[in-house]
């Protein structure tokens, strides 16, 4: 007579399930509530990549991002995108469709179709290459602001919660519209409100509702300035500007030389001045990151009289209340090969 299986202790389920790789691992919590339990409270983290095979890039006035590798000998995890539906065979003979990765955070990656010929209503898409699993997030809401532009960007902390935030940052454009009566751009009265505004809407995407809400920050301290000082250059490339994600506050590198701290826990912001801002014009050779440390800014100055460029990495000190920038490196890099 067969006798009834021995169910494992958690700690030795946890022991032997981590050795699976992330993409089965993702599978295995399927086959029943032990196991999706052992995985989402003991393993959450394991199903995120550690090590990529590569990395993507976004060339300026390319359509897709690039994905750049070398064979590795250890686990490791392919950056390829054919799994999502904008990639299956149909669109890949066509070889107009691909993807665009706009941006990341712990592991997860904000995609959107992108393509050579104009697309209505692109897709996006929020992907794990670690287990290849994917989510197509809902239409964008239109801006809360008409005329206005948004940038989207991502908040994902694993070690808290295996759910995700996407928030639609809202922009100012290359230039307002005029306000319907002179016609005259310059005299839009939007242009004289302060930026950013004191009440601040954002739309906010929960894959807990599966829904875009709007949700209200309240800025602490000063504006940077009002949206006349906001007005973009036409030259004004997004994809240099980015955000990241620490300590349940999500950085956001702004046009003209500020930095945006929104706490998500107390739905309140603050405006950051960057380092070596010296007024509001827009600061492309400033490069957003974050380590294991906080928030860090580097910038790259243009070219020196020796033909060498100047790297400062700046650290964002947050100690006993008060936050500022603390230069940790500043060197000069020689040019190998110039164009």
């Amino acid at each position: 007579m067969a006798s009834e299986p021995v169910e494992l202790p958690d700690d030795a389920l946890a022991e032997v399930l981590q050795r699976l790789p992330p993409h089965i691992l993702a599978e295995t919590r399927r086959v029943c509530k032990a196991w999706h339990d052992a995985i989402d409270d003991r393993l959450r983290g394991s199903l995120l990549s550690r090590s990529v095979r590569g990395i993507f890039i976004n060339f300026s006035g390319q359509y897709f991002s690039e994905f750049f590798s070398r064979p590795s000998t250890g686990p490791a995890i392919d950056g390829g995108f054919d799994f999502l539906p904008c990639m299956g065979v149909e669109v890949k003979d066509h070889c107009d469709m691909g993807v665009k990765v706009k941006d990341h955070c712990n592991g997860l990656l904000l995609c959107r179709e992108s393509s050579y010929r104009a697309l209505p209503c692109p897709r996006e898409y929020v992907v794990n290459p670690a287990t290849r699993r994917w989510a197509r997030l809902p239409k964008r809401p239109p801006p809360l602001m008409p005329g206005f532009d948004h940038t989207a960007h991502l908040a994902f902390e694993p070690a808290v919660s295996p759910h995700y935030q996407v928030f639609l940052i809202p922009r100012v454009p290359w230039r307002l519209p005029s306000d319907g009566e002179s016609g005259d751009d310059d005299d839009n009265p939007l242009l004289e409100l302060e930026w950013p505004p004191a009440s601040y809407l954002i739309d906010v995407f929960s894959s807990v509702t599966q829904r875009w809400d709007t949700t209200t920050f309240l800025r602490e301290g000063e504006a940077a300035g009002i949206v006349a000082d906001m007005q973009l250059d036409w030259r004004y490339d997004p994809s240099l500007y980015h955000a990241v994600y620490w300590q349940s506050a999500l950085y956001i590198h702004c046009q003209h030389g500020y930095l945006m701290r929104m706490s998500l826990s107390d739905h309140s912001y603050r405006v950051i001045k960057l380092p070596g801002a010296g007024g509001l014009i827009v600061y492309s050779n400033h490069h957003l990151g974050r380590s294991s440390q906080g928030v860090y800014c580097a910038i790259l100055d243009g070219s020196i009289l020796d033909g060498s460029k100047r790297l400062q990495v700046w650290y964002l000190s947050e100690s006993c209340g008060r936050i500022e920038w603390v230069l940790k490196h500043d060197t000069r890099l020689k040019t190998v090969y110039a164009q």
